[in-house]
């Protein structure tokens, strides 16, 4: 289990997400079934994650030549091309005017208060998040009907748009809408992946944040972990029997030796092994938290037992244990260490600054101060200031 003396802010941000509206009353009656449209009357609700001015100073700043900017006019890519490309940004100022909504994918690998918030969601989802921005002028449309692979919440940050969510068939038709409705500014609509759905601005321009959450599926796990069997048993790359697609009695003997590796994959696959796998997948979803490993790195050589060291603050890991040896899973990798130090990395990590020379423990300090300069070297620790 996820040791929870590690001292993480786990804000609960779903909370804040859905407010006022209860999260389980949320997650029994909406999560992944149907959608849902939060009304709050509470227009600066987002004002302190987002805004126009936000989106123009991004705008502004970005590199139109690296695809931060994508353009879309009436259901599908602008008639002068999806990307922007090398243009000016009074071309595209000059292709908004004319009806075309601008998008800035993943803008919360841009703006920090985003990425914080998709990390902090990642952590409660145990899913990866990310962020689009979509500005569209008045009386405009990006996209037609379509469906999303992946559940999103829609955060209305300026403006409002009007939307159709229609019922989920075979294939996404306009006919017979389940619901339409305005989104106006502060509201929040979630949609599960797969439900078909189309917007188009008013009367005013709308600014809002397409917020999807990618889930680890059950399949994701699976594959990964009869992949790594595979690779870990000869027996697996062993080729078909020569000419089995030829005769009755070859395609028998290829059926007996199929249920004997089915059986082969199902003994190497540990559902234990696959739980701990998925639980790296999540871990790994909420991003690498590694700011000032440049500086511990260079700082390496000069380690020693005065030190300060701590547990880097906003880390998620988790301790497993496996016949004498702690495996400590961080930043989607595996450290393992001896039980015998288990009292002095649990010191270590409680994420208070401590140096090596003031650790107790059986230990001598040039083990200590051994496993203290892996752990900075593997981004665990990081430098603190002076005591």
């Amino acid at each position: 289990m996820i040791d929870e003396r590690e001292g993480v802010d786990v804000t609960p941000t779903v909370d804040w997400l859905l407010h006022p509206v209860p999260r389980d009353e949320y997650l029994r009656g909406f999560w992944k079934k149907r959608h849902f449209l939060l009304r709050r009357n509470a227009p600066d609700h987002y004002g302190d994650l987002f805004s126009l001015a936000r989106f123009d100073e991004l705008l502004s700043g970005s590199d139109l030549d690296a695809g931060s900017v994508r353009v879309v006019r009436a259901g599908r890519a602008d008639a002068e091309g999806d990307a922007v490309g090398s243009r000016r940004l009074e071309d595209l100022y000059d292709r908004y005017r004319r009806g075309s909504t601008m998008i800035m994918p993943s803008v919360h690998e841009r703006w920090p208060p985003l990425r914080d918030l998709c990390r902090r969601l990642a952590y409660e989802f145990s899913a990866r998040c990310r962020v689009n921005a979509y500005l569209t002028p008045p009386m405009a449309q990006g996209f037609g009907v379509h469906r999303d692979s992946h559940d999103v919440f829609v955060l209305q940050v300026a403006g409002g748009k009007r939307w159709k969510v229609y019922e989920a068939g075979p294939e996404p038709e306009r006919t017979g809408p389940c619901e339409e409705f305005d989104l106006r500014q502060g509201d929040l609509l979630y949609l599960p992946r797969g439900i078909p759905h189309e917007a188009a601005s008013t009367h005013s321009a709308s600014l809002h944040l397409s917020l999807g959450v990618f889930p680890i599926t059950w399949a994701d796990v699976l594959l990964a972990g009869c992949e790594a069997a595979v690779d870990g048993d000869a027996a697996f790359r062993d080729s078909l029997p020569f000419g089995f697609a030829r005769t009755a009695r070859a395609r028998d003997e290829t059926r007996e030796r199929m249920q004997e590796l089915t059986a082969r994959l199902w003994r190497a696959v540990a559902p234990d092994a696959l739980v701990d796998d998925a639980v790296d997948l999540a871990l790994l979803t909420e991003g690498d938290r590694l700011n000032g490993h440049l500086l511990d790195l260079v700082s390496l050589a000069a380690l020693d037992h005065d030190t300060v060291v701590r547990r880097r603050p906003d880390l998620r890991w988790e301790i497993r244990r496996d016949a004498g040896t702690m495996v400590v899973a961080f930043h989607g990798k595996r450290l393992s260490i001896p039980s015998r130090h288990e009292e002095a990395f649990l010191r270590m990590a409680t994420g208070e600054p401590f140096t090596t020379g003031g650790l107790k423990g059986e230990a001598r300090h040039e083990i200590k101060l051994s496993l203290v300069r892996r752990l900075l070297e593997e981004g665990f620790l990081t430098l603190s200031p002076p005591l």
